[in-house]
C-alpha cells in the first residue's frame, strides 16, 4: 500500500519504477554530454565555418594545411638589358708554307789530290795548275782505312782511324779560307776491316769470306751496323767542311767471281732495295748538314746490263746530287741515260771523267 498523504491521498509505488527512472536519467546526461560537446566543436571550429546560400562549408583546417598553396618564390630583380655585341672569333690563317728551293747546280772541273798535299798545303795549287775549281781527295781507301781520326767506337775497334788528325784540320782550314770545292772520296763497303771483323760480311755459298779479283773483302749495304758505320763516316766528313761525299763502291760487287756469292740476308736476290735504302738515308742526312751526295758508278750498271750491285739509273736519278762515270766507250751517252730515267740538268750532274765540257773531273 502507498504511504499516506497528508492531503488524503496515497502514493503509488508501481513494479520497476526505480528502474525506469535511472534509464531516463542516463538519457538526459547523455543528452547533455553531445550538447555540451557540439557546443564546444562549434567554437573550436567557428574561424573554418563559412555560411553560404547553399549551406554551411567546413573548412578544415588540416585540409588547408595541405592544400595551402606554397608562397611564391621571389623573383629575381629585373636586370636592366645590356646589348651584348658578339664578335666572330677571326679565322685561323695558316701560313703558306715556303717551298724548299731546288738546289742548284754549276759545273765542276774536280781535280784529284792526296792527302799529303793537303797536309803540305800544296793541294790548292795542284787544282788551280790543272784548271780546276773543285779538289777531290780520298778520305778513306780500299783497305778500310781512315784519313782522320773519327770519333766512332767501329772505327776505333777495326783500328782504321789515321795516326792524327792533320788531315782533318788541313780540310777545315780550305773550307774556311778558300772557294774550292771540296769534294771527299769514300770507299764504302769495299771494306776489308769491316769483312773481317764480320760487320756485314759478304760470304761464299762453301761458307767463306769472298774477296774480290784484288783480294778485298766486302761488307754488306743490307748490315744495319754497316749502314750505321758508313752514315756517321760520311757525316764526319760533311762538319769537317766537305761540300760533297762522293761514293765508290756504294753496293754489292759487280766485279770478279761475284756467281760464288751466297745469297742471304747480308745478299738478297733484290739487291736495288737495301741500296737504295742507304742512298736515300744518306742523302737526306747529308741534305740537313749542307752537303750533296754523290755516287760513283760503272758504265754496265747504269746501262742496265749488271745487276749485281744494286744500281740502278733510276735510284741513282732519285738520290744523287751528281753521278760520276769514268770515261765513256764510243757510243755511250751517260747524260742521256740518266736524264731519261729523272735526271735533269746532266751538264752539271753527270761528272765524266776527263770530259771535254760540262762536269769532269781527273
Amino acid at each position: 500500500m502507498g504511504r499516506k498523504k497528508q492531503y488524503g491521498y496515497q502514493e503509488y509505488r508501481g513494479r520497476g519504477g526505480g528502474r525506469g527512472r535511472t534509464v531516463l536519467k542516463f538519457i538526459i546526461a547523455l543528452l547533455a554530454v553531445l550538447l555540451a560537446a557540439g557546443v564546444a566543436f562549434v567554437a573550436f571550429l567557428g574561424d573554418y565555418l563559412e555560411y553560404t546560400p547553399n549551406g554551411m562549408v567546413i573548412h578544415w583546417p588540416w585540409a588547408q594545411e595541405s592544400a595551402a598553396p606554397s608562397a611564391p618564390a621571389s623573383e629575381p630583380p629585373e636586370l636592366p638589358s645590356v646589348p651584348v655585341e658578339v664578335v666572330e672569333p677571326s679565322p685561323t690563317v695558316e701560313p703558306t708554307p715556303t717551298p724548299t728551293p731546288e738546289p742548284v747546280y754549276e759545273p765542276i772541273a774536280a781535280v784529284t789530290v792526296t792527302a799529303a798535299q793537303l797536309r803540305d798545303g800544296s793541294a790548292a795549287q795542284a787544282v788551280a795548275a790543272a784548271g780546276g775549281n773543285a779538289l777531290v781527295v780520298e778520305m778513306k781507301g780500299i783497305k778500310g782505312r781512315l784519313a782522320w781520326q773519327s770519333q766512332t767506337e767501329l772505327a776505333a775497334s777495326l783500328w782504321a782511324n789515321a795516326a792524327d788528325d792533320l788531315t782533318a784540320q788541313a780540310v777545315r782550314e780550305l773550307a774556311q779560307n778558300s772557294q774550292l770545292y771540296l769534294v771527299a772520296r769514300v770507299q764504302c763497303f769495299r771494306d776489308p776491316l769491316m769483312a773481317s771483323g764480320w760487320v756485314g760480311s759478304l760470304m761464299t755459298r762453301g761458307g767463306n769470306l769472298w774477296h774480290d779479283a784484288q783480294g778485298v773483302g766486302w761488307s754488306s749495304p743490307a748490315s744495319q751496323q754497316a749502314v750505321d758505320y758508313l752514315s756517321a763516316l760520311c757525316l764526319e766528313l760533311a762538319d769537317m767542311g766537305f761540300d760533297e761525299i762522293l761514293l765508290d763502291s756504294a753496293g754489292y760487287p759487280d766485279f770478279g767471281e761475284v756467281n760464288v756469292l751466297a745469297v742471304s740476308d747480308n745478299r738478297p736476290e733484290d739487291r736495288t732495295v737495301p741500296v737504295a735504302a742507304f742512298w736515300a738515308r744518306l742523302s737526306e742526312e747529308l741534305e740537313q748538314r749542307g752537303a750533296a751526295l754523290s755516287i760513283q758508278t760503272t758504265e754496265d750498271a747504269l746501262r742496265g746490263d749488271n745487276a749485281f750491285s744494286g744500281a740502278t739509273a733510276a735510284n741513282l736519278a732519285q738520290y744523287a746530287a751528281r753521278v760520276w762515270l769514268p770515261a765513256p766507250l764510243k757510243g755511250s751517252d751517260y747524260a742521256a741515260i740518266l736524264s731519261n730515267a729523272g735526271l735533269d740538268n746532266t751538264a752539271a750532274r753527270v761528272v765524266v771523267k776527263d770530259a771535254a765540257s760540262g762536269s769532269w773531273y781527273k
